[in-house]
């Protein structure tokens, strides 16, 4: 499942800073490297390994930025209760 199929239901009880993290993780390539804005609200570099994001990150002047690996695909979560 892509993260872009994450049904309605779920994304309208979502906060409106929760929904731009979204957006934003949904627009990310899969299987790479990205640094996301300190806000979380802008991917600010692309690569293939952590050292080419950090280092993009850092040349476009975002010392703070939040780097994380996406995934192959977007699989869905479920956390409950046994």
């Amino acid at each position: 499942m892509r993260l872009s199929e994450v049904p309605t239901r779920v994304a309208n009880t979502m906060s409106s800073d929760a929904q731009i993290r979204l957006n934003t993780l949904r627009s990310a390539p899969l299987n790479s490297w990205i640094a996301l804005s300190e806000d979380e609200s802008r991917i600010i570099a692309v690569g293939s390994t952590f050292k080419e994001v950090s280092q993009r990150s850092d040349a476009v002047g975002e010392t703070d930025s939040i780097i994380l690996k996406t995934p192959t695909a977007w699989e869905p979560l479920s956390v409950g209760a046994r």
